[in-house]
């Protein structure tokens, strides 16, 4: 029977050793573990590891240590090391990993998909390995023993999930595995060796390019740089790359190697959820989050060029009378309706948004005059005037609009939407009014 491949877990939290462990349970492999540096040294020394996997932040010896004193020994020099840290995770610690012997960086927390695919993929490396030395030492050497390492090695390329590449300095591609070309809709490796990676045909922004090449250049690696990448059909897609430079020893670069992902799912993922934190849900308009937000580079932006900001704070009259007449639901539609008839009144450069219940909130930028808020007013006022028609009923509310001036009644967005408010209030209270200022309200600053 094979013996299992041995893999080595150290971290200084039990937490960890086990967490890790029973992702990797069922990968087919012995885990070993150890909870500090000095610990894994020991092991090393005189076990066979087919993959480390070593947390950067411990106690004593960090990891950074371990590795070094791990290669130091027969049994650990060739044995690939993973770094997993939730803290280390900027370039330089990055640097210092691969400086290490670091063969890869995972981040936490970890993603066990991730996770196995890496594991797996240096199990069938040590696999192969260990084939490889079997049947060289069986057959000095000889050339057929070399074939078939080669042609072992040729599978692992060829089976990857992940695509593979080597390209010239300048990024035009010479090789690449069946994976990469069923990434990019080609029909064929030879169809694909030969265009320009890092032109318009693959990395297709200028801006992710220049990036791409300065840290190349400046490191000698990337790791895990995400872009975006033109398929032979013209889809675009998000693409994660960690590639170096090879260089031979006293030779000018030779060549640049790399693996690729598409990583288009999780980045739609991630945008939809940034969408969705600063978008309000029922209307679809910004919401309160994102209206702050962008008050804030507003009121920067006015108080370094000398310009004036307005925000105005919109409130539905008899609104509550429309959800205990007709129920929650046609309320709601109604504040859909709402939305959409007051984005028709604003400019682009405006911003609408729902600060809660039935409270809107309007920012005006690069105001000429102040008058100018008092013509938009009028203009939201005015298209709210006509019924709206939801479910068969003709429901009429109105509204009523308090209007606050950057810089004269405040210099931040907080007291601005406060003192728009009270304007609003006070209009109500006048009677008769469907706007005012803050300074109409009569409330002291």
């Amino acid at each position: 029977m094979t013996q299992m491949q041995k893999v080595l877990i150290v971290d200084d939290s039990q937490t960890n050793l086990a967490l890790l462990n029973h992702m990797l349970a069922q990968e087919g492999c012995d885990i070993v573990q150890a909870k500090s540096g000095i610990e894994a040294i020991e092991l090393v020394r005189h076990t066979n590891f087919a993959l480390i996997l070593l947390d950067i932040q411990m106690p004593g010896m960090n990891g950074y240590e371990t590795a070094l004193k791990i290669k130091e020994f027969d049994k650990g020099r060739h044995v690939p090391i993973i770094f997993i840290t939730a803290i280390f995770q900027d370039e330089d610690n990055v640097r210092q990993g691969y400086e290490t012997g670091a063969v890869d960086y995972l981040f936490r927390p970890v993603d066990v998909e991730t996770l196995k695919s890496k594991v797996q993929v240096f199990l069938q490396l040590n696999e192969q390995k260990m084939l490889l030395e079997r049947e060289i030492d069986q057959r000095r050497k000889s050339e057929h023993a070399l074939g078939v390492a080669e042609e072992k090695y040729r599978s692992i390329f060829e089976r990857a999930v992940e695509g593979i590449f080597q390209a010239t300095v300048t990024g035009v591609l010479s090789e690449v595995n069946p994976a990469m070309v069923r990434l990019f809709g080609y029909d064929s490796a030879d169809e694909m060796v030969g265009v320009e990676a890092m032109r318009q045909h693959l990395m297709i922004d200028a801006d992710e390019r220049e990036e791409y090449i300065k840290v190349l250049k400046r490191d000698g690696f990337v790791s895990n740089f995400e872009f975006r990448a033109r398929k032979k059909d013209g889809e675009i897609i998000w693409c994660s790359e960690s590639s170096r430079l090879v260089t031979l020893e006293g030779k000018e670069t030779e060549f640049i190697e790399g693996v690729l992902e598409d990583v288009t799912k999780r980045k739609l993922n991630e945008m939809e959820l940034k969408h969705l934190a600063t978008v309000d849900s029922l209307t679809g308009v910004p919401n309160r989050h994102l209206f702050f937000d962008r008050a804030e580079h507003a009121l920067a932006h006015a108080k370094r060029y000398g310009t004036k900001v307005a925000v105005l704070f919109v409130d539905l009259n008899d609104f509550k009378r429309v959800n205990d007449t007709y129920g929650h639901q046609t309320g709601d539609e109604l504040l859909r309706m709402v939305a959409e008839r007051l984005m028709r009144r604003t400019r682009e450069t405006d911003t609408l948004a729902r600060l809660g219940g039935d409270e809107f909130g309007v920012l005006l930028t690069n105001l000429e005059d102040p008058e100018s808020a008092v013509f938009v007013s009028g203009n939201l006022l005015e298209v709210m005037d006509s019924p709206f028609i939801i479910q068969g009923e003709s429901i009429k509310v109105g509204a009523t609009v308090g209007i606050s001036y950057y810089p004269d009644d405040g210099k931040d967005c907080v007291t601005l939407i406060s003192r728009a408010d009270a304007a609003m209030y006070g209009a109500k209270k006048r009677g008769g009014v469907r706007f005012g200022t803050f300074k109409d309200c009569g409330v002291p600053k």
